[in-house]
């Protein structure tokens, strides 16, 4: 008889109407939660912490304890914190977010969220597929995109959120087939 495979760790995106707790309440149980935070004025000029996603967070556990903790969450009070898995809406499997994708949002969370344009060159068409070429982003795919009458890059993490990338010069940019 040949030995169980032990599960590797795999990034999974949740929702929960309790984001903060989540957070908090899942530490204990996954290898990593990221939850990405940004600090806001609000009115009277005091700081304010908001998820840059709300409700959406993101946990590197195995497929086997996040299925058990989703059903703890919602049919025992121990972990008092409901949250939903995303799955693939045809067929219902639990959806992997690949590490590129974690990547991707730590880097663009990490600093600087400010949101810049693709300019001077008249090839990069809305919806055209592109690769980046250069820089820290080098290697991510998106789709040109108009946002507030200025193109972007955006990358889409299907069923979970899309991401417009801050800027990236045009010489920076493939168009992709």
């Amino acid at each position: 008889m040949e030995p169980k495979q032990e599960e590797k760790p795999e990034w999974f995106a949740i929702r929960s109407r309790q984001d903060l707790r989540a957070e908090q309440e899942l530490s204990g149980y996954c290898d990593e939660v990221l939850f990405p935070k940004e600090q806001v004025k609000v009115q009277g000029g005091k700081d304010r912490i908001r998820p840059v996603i709300p409700r959406v967070l993101f946990v590197k556990t195995n497929r086997t304890t996040i299925l058990n903790l989703e059903l703890k969450g919602r049919e025992h009070p121990e972990l008092n914190v409901p949250f939903w898995i995303y799955r693939y809406p045809k067929d219902k499997r639990i959806q992997v977010i690949p590490q590129s994708a974690i990547d991707l949002i730590r880097l663009l969370t990490a600093g600087d969220t400010t949101r810049c344009e693709i300019f001077n060159k008249k090839d990069f068409k809305e919806n055209l597929h592109v690769r980046v070429t250069g820089g820290p982003f080098k290697g991510y795919q998106g789709y040109v995109q108009r946002v507030k009458k200025n193109k972007h890059v955006v990358v889409k993490i299907e069923g979970v959120c899309v991401i417009m990338l801050p800027f990236i010069h045009p010489d920076l940019l493939e168009i992709i087939d």
